[in-house]
């Protein structure tokens, strides 16, 4: 069984209010039985995965963050989060003001070996974040709209389930758009600090990212620190596997999946060939399988796990250990979305 992690347990202290279906999140799940041998061999679905054939380098960074110049809830200036970032090794930089596109021209020549990323948090009603190279004001248009002209962006739906006790984005309001987001945030480090937990603030959405998958809608999961503060910053973000070491070739690689989210755990390999998913972590960690309705396909402990899928339309690996947790994205079965 997965351990209770440390800021779950302030969360139970701190706040007043019933808390009871959260700790759905520490039940254990429900393991399907093995295949048998004959099952295995029997399944002719085809799988597709964004860690097919990787052949480029994996660099560190976040898709989500705010500077206290043109953003009211940001506390750290521009100059001082960059160097911050700079020194934990981050290859790449998002800034993601709200409704406001924050020019990163200078500062980016002050950091030649890192990539910069413009972007913003359409705020005007629940958020969604657009970033990449020649974004423009889109805020200024319904978000309708603004989804419809921003192909080439990298766009997903920022902290989806905020609160512990009120709706926030839920599956028919994003069916409702029109246009899918590349992604959601699967895990927002600024709501899992200790004063946003209190508040009634939740940042973990692996619930909702099965339930978007489970209704047969390809998305993404990211993980950011939706930095406002030094409480969160770096305490999530995302390893891209990057052909190029550009904003060009970074938004790419996240908008195509080849990426995965974490708080803190490394992933050492991953491969998929044909329908056998294989995941190799740095550290030990108590790692699941996870296909259609959330259902845990198959669980276990270490660093090395891997599963040979039969027939599920998708599935996604995602591990928890002392270092935090890491999200992969999925591997879609030819059946998924039909």
């Amino acid at each position: 069984m997965l351990q209770t992690p440390v800021w779950a347990c302030r969360v139970t202290c701190k706040i007043k209010f019933d808390l009871s279906w959260m700790f759905r999140l520490f039940l254990p799940f429900r393991i399907l039985p093995t295949p048998s041998q004959g099952q295995m061999m029997s399944s002719s679905t085809v799988y597709t995965s964004p860690y097919e054939n990787l052949t480029g380098t994996w660099i560190r960074g976040s898709f989500h963050g705010h500077c206290s110049e043109n953003s009211s809830c940001g506390r750290i200036p521009l100059a001082e989060g960059v160097q911050m970032y700079h020194e934990v090794g981050a290859g790449f930089v998002t800034l993601t003001d709200h409704d406001y596109i924050t020019d990163l021209t200078d500062i980016a020549l002050q950091y030649p070996d890192m990539t910069f990323i413009q972007g913003f948090e359409y705020s005007t009603r629940e958020n969604v974040v657009f970033a990449g190279p020649g974004v423009k004001p889109l805020y200024e248009v319904s978000l309708e709209a603004a989804l419809q002209e921003a192909k080439d962006l990298l766009t997903f739906v920022a902290h989806p389930k905020r609160w512990v006790d009120r709706e926030y984005w839920t599956l028919p309001m994003l069916e409702a758009l029109g246009t899918w987001p590349d992604g959601l945030e699967v895990y927002n480090g600024h709501y899992g600090i200790e004063r946003a937990l209190a508040e009634g603030r939740w940042p973990l959405y692996n619930d909702f990212w099965d339930e978007v998958l489970t209704a047969g809608h390809r998305v993404w999961g990211y993980a950011n620190d939706d930095f406002h503060e030094l409480d969160d910053f770096s305490n999530a973000f995302n390893m891209v596997n990057v052909l190029e070491r550009t904003p060009e070739g970074v938004i790419a690689a996240a908008k195509a999946g080849r990426c995965y989210a974490t708080t803190g755990p490394l992933v050492a390999q991953v491969t998929v060939a044909e329908n056998t998913y294989s995941v190799d972590l740095e550290k030990p960690a108590s790692g699941r399988f996870v296909g259609l309705g959330g259902v845990v396909l198959e669980a276990s402990e270490g660093t090395a796990f891997s599963y040979l899928a039969t027939d599920e339309p998708y599935v996604r690996f995602e591990a928890e250990g002392s270092d935090g947790r890491v999200f992969l994205q999925p591997m879609y079965g030819e059946s998924f979305g039909g």
